[in-house]
């Protein structure tokens, strides 16, 4: 076996190998979207839906309580009034704070869908070409100019892919370990949301 073959084999095992790792990551960071939306969901459509609802019982257990047992001449309702007043004024910020970090990360998300669409684009370019220099090889009986390259230019290019390859393997090593502790974090997640759940109820 000639040495650009056997070169091109090798980087071929090792691109293949590492488009499986990025299939992987990709799998497990779209299920892990998915557990996210749910959390968030469960977490305000839910748990905070009940927790209000607690508030609400309370504030009028609270109003009814003190009407039969207070004077009613040191503003005790007017102080139970401001308590959750302010309760709900604190609410509200969170809320909008909460939105803000919402809207940031739906940005990230459409850049990240825009991205794939421009990969998506790059593909269908270079089947273009491809066909195009197709096109040129039955016409002309040759490979197009840029695919004639000599032993050492083409050594020169396999170079630079397997430098490409170790650079971009720590970096898929690197991301594959972030998404192990997003996984990880989403469950800690989910096991707190139903304690929540479960102590919301019990109030």
């Amino acid at each position: 076996m000639n040495k650009p073959l056997k070169k091109i084999e090798k980087n071929w095992t090792a691109l293949l190998l590492q488009r499986s790792k990025n299939y992987l990551v990709r799998s497990k960071l779209d299920q892990n979207i998915t557990i996210t939306q749910s959390n968030l969901s469960a977490s305000f459509m839910g748990n905070r839906q009940l927790a209000n609802h607690n508030t609400a019982d309370i504030r009028f257990n609270l109003n009814k309580i003190a009407e039969y047992n207070l004077q009613g001449d040191n503003l005790e309702r007017e102080n139970i009034e401001l308590t959750f007043l302010k309760h709900q004024q604190k609410l509200n910020k969170k809320l909008l704070e909460n939105s803000e970090q919402l809207v940031n990360a739906l940005e990230q998300l459409q850049s990240a869908h825009k991205r794939v669409m421009k990969t998506n684009e790059d593909i269908i370019k270079f089947n273009t070409g491809l066909i195009e220099s197709t096109v040129k090889v039955i016409q002309e009986g040759e490979l197009p100019h840029e695919m004639q390259l000599s032993e050492e230019n083409m050594k020169i290019e396999l170079d630079k892919i397997e430098k490409t390859i170790t650079a971009t393997d720590k970096k898929i090593e690197k991301q594959i370990a972030r998404v192990e502790e997003i996984s990880k974090e989403n469950g800690k997640l989910s096991s707190e949301l139903n304690l929540k759940r479960e102590k919301i109820t019990e109030n």
